[in-house]
């Protein structure tokens, strides 16, 4: 009994210190970016409609299923804090009548990086143009999505992690034909998980 105790003791005294020395290790190793550092982002996951808002504030539902939404994401650090980069990707959601949405979003992306070694939680806004359908309907409107994500680093190459992104696009009209009061922004919100590549 004695003697497995005393084994029993040694194992944890073992353990505690290969786990001290490998928290060590980690802790020595934060990943620092400079400019010309690139990374390279894929993402996929849900498109949900919120609403529609009119020029006078009156809020309508968009009347849209939850979609599907996927991007691909170039970027480049300014420093080890920035980053800048292009963004083009899409979605697609079903109307009542069983008709497809499409928008199909090409955007620049500003990320300003917070940082607690291994996570990073990027504070993001894009703004750029919407290519969008609905039937024969099509429309190039102005996009912007401002959102917050988080990445695990997996280690210096490969991150993982979640975004959420809200998408704000207007779609005006000057009348007379629509008319300025069909004029509505639309407001979206993308919950999607992300494969971050570093080099």
């Amino acid at each position: 009994m004695r003697k497995n105790l005393l084994a029993l003791c040694a194992g944890l005294v073992f353990l505690m210190t290969f786990s001290l020395a490998a928290q060590e290790d980690d802790d020595a190793y934060i990943p620092t970016y400079v400019l010309g550092d690139q990374m390279l982002m894929i993402n996929g996951g849900l498109f949900t409609p919120l609403f529609y808002q009119t020029l006078s504030g009156d809020i309508h539902s968009t009347h849209l299923t939850v979609g599907g939404v996927g991007s691909i994401q170039w970027s480049g650090y300014l420093n080890n804090d920035m980053s800048i980069g292009a963004e083009g990707g899409g979605m697609f959601a079903f109307t009542p009548n069983d008709n497809n949405l499409f928008m199909l979003p090409v955007t620049i992306r500003y990320s300003y990086f917070l940082r607690k070694y291994p996570f990073d939680f990027p504070l993001s806004i894009a703004a750029g143009v919407n290519f969008l359908r609905l039937n024969s309907v099509f429309r190039i409107l102005p996009i912007l999505k401002p959102g917050i994500s988080a990445y695990w680093n997996y280690d210096s190459s490969w991150a993982f992690g979640l975004n959420i992104f809200y998408w704000w696009t207007p779609d005006l009209y000057a009348g007379p034909e629509p008319p300025q009061e069909h004029s509505r922004f639309g407001n979206f919100i993308e919950f999607s998980l992300s494969a971050r590549y570093h080099f």
